[in-house]
């Protein structure tokens, strides 16, 4: 079975670096104007810390370079925690996960990446990638694609026009006597579920889901909608 699981980026960022090629699965032409002609709205902070993003994006041909995996940090990324993934959770990550940018489009976890801040929201950024990302996966023919991507990364396909069966996942859990939408830290339960469903290596659609599925010492109610 082919699947394909979607993730955003994380906002924040590692700044170490370990090469000086960029180093991509595909080529694709980057919003660059875009992103040094961004305002601070778009860039969500100011001041300083606004001159620094518009720097880093007029600078990114220069700058150091990491694989995506290594790049994004934060709290889902962090619980992903794909450094310390056994060898067949890391390989079943970087064969079936792909990673929404902003910048970089559709990115592979050991694409090399430029470090940038771009944020998807940023005014004309929809419209540079329009149906690109839509007319990739289709032409990928993939049996499944999961779609773990919050509502603004999702806005990057025209849902209505893949050709794929579509999974998305609710968390869940018991509050109160009855089963609830998880909201807060549903990040790190993400990057958690994402941690055991690589070491595991997913093979049947019926695996995606349970009751009482145990992330992190707790029980939670893993549904799908497809």
């Amino acid at each position: 079975m082919k699947i394909i699981y979607l993730l955003p980026p994380s906002e924040g960022k590692n700044l170490w670096w370990e090469y000086w090629d960029e180093k991509l699965s595909t080529q694709f032409k980057k919003p660059l104007e875009i992103a040094i002609r961004a305002s601070e709205k778009d860039l969500k902070c100011k001041w300083v810390r606004y001159k620094q993003g518009i720097q880093l994006n007029k600078n990114i041909n220069s700058s150091e370079k990491l694989t995506a995996i290594s790049r994004y940090s934060w709290v889902m990324y962090n619980s992903i925690d794909y450094s310390w993934m056994n060898s067949r959770g890391k390989k079943y990550f970087e064969n079936n996960f792909c990673i929404l940018s902003g910048m970089y489009w559709v990115v592979s976890p050991l694409d090399m990446i430029w470090n940038y801040k771009l944020p998807i929201e940023t005014k004309w950024l929809y419209k540079f990638w329009g149906d690109q990302i839509t007319d990739l996966l289709n032409e990928d023919n993939y049996d499944y694609i999961v779609d773990l991507l919050p509502g603004s990364y999702a806005k990057m396909i025209n849902w209505k026009s893949i050709e794929t069966k579509i999974i998305r996942i609710n968390f869940l859990h018991k509050k109160d006597g009855e089963l609830k939408k998880i909201t807060h830290w549903v990040k790190k339960i993400k990057g958690e579920y994402i941690y055991n469903l690589c070491e595991k290596g997913i093979n049947k659609i019926e695996d995606f889901s349970g009751e009482n599925v145990k992330i992190s010492e707790k029980e939670y109610h893993i549904n799908i909608i497809s």
